[in-house]
């Protein structure tokens, strides 16, 4: 099976800073991919150079190679539009839009005029039954989302992400604001997508990358350590640092 996203020695620069060094790895479809390691050591930083999110701040620059299904996202040539409506990313705080819970997942559908093909009341429930939003919300579609729970919001950010029919989903520290049993919701909601989404997760909770994730890369000073299977990265790791980092010795 090809990957879904194959990255040949990525180096990325804030200005003169080199924030990431010669990053290179396949993510498998229909996989969860976790990356672990301390604050600051790159990995949001390379989660958002797969969408090409870093492109909005002045004074960034890409080298190496990000290819999506075989195809450099960093080509000129590339439609950022359509990139980013097949690569989607979910924040670490959620942010939902002062409107309704019904319009926030229909803000996509619409932007994108998806709602001429299809109808736009199915679009929004069937992302809401994915989020397993959909049985708190149902009978109230019109109310504001900022009256949601923080758990809830979330899986209403993850909605809206789905809504627009991504291959793949970026989750920058999902749960980090969530108490532990939203965190378990957004986790099931995770394992329930894999089946048809490839995700990448970045977080600071190893248990959470231990429970979930199929592969997980460790980053450490804007390098990856280790990538491998999370049975093996975090039981037989191949790096003494991985070692030291999973257990809890450094970091």
């Amino acid at each position: 099976m090809k990957p879904k996203i194959t990255v040949r020695g990525l180096d990325f620069y804030y200005g003169l800073n080199k924030a990431l060094s010669d990053i290179t790895l396949d993510i498998e479809p229909n996989n969860i991919t976790a990356l672990i390691g301390p604050s600051g050591c790159g990995k949001s930083t390379f989660l958002r150079c797969l969408n090409r999110m870093n492109d909005t701040i002045a004074g960034t620059r890409v080298e190496g190679r990000v290819m999506l299904d075989e195809e450099n996202i960093y080509d000129p040539a590339s439609d950022i539009v359509e990139l980013r409506q097949r690569v989607g990313l979910v924040f670490q705080k959620p942010n939902p839009f002062p409107q309704s819970v019904f319009d926030n997942v229909a803000f996509g559908p619409r932007v994108l005029g998806m709602h001429r093909e299809r109808s736009l009341d199915g679009m929004v429930e069937k992302a809401l039954r994915q989020a397993v939003l959909w049985g708190e919300v149902r009978d109230n579609l019109k109310r504001s989302a900022l009256s949601l729970s923080l758990g809830e919001q979330q899986r209403l950010c993850i909605a809206r992400t789905l809504a627009v029919s991504p291959e793949v989903i970026l989750m920058d520290e999902p749960c980090s604001a969530l108490d532990p049993i939203a965190t378990l919701q957004i986790e099931e909601v995770m394992q329930t997508l894999r089946s048809s989404y490839t995700i990448v997760i970045v977080t600071h909770n190893m248990q959470q990358a231990a429970r979930v994730s199929d592969r997980t890369g460790f980053f450490w000073l804007g390098e990856m350590v280790e990538f491998d299977e999370t049975p093996k990265v975090f039981t037989r790791p191949a790096n003494s640092l991985t070692e030291e980092y999973v257990s809890g010795r450094v970091g």
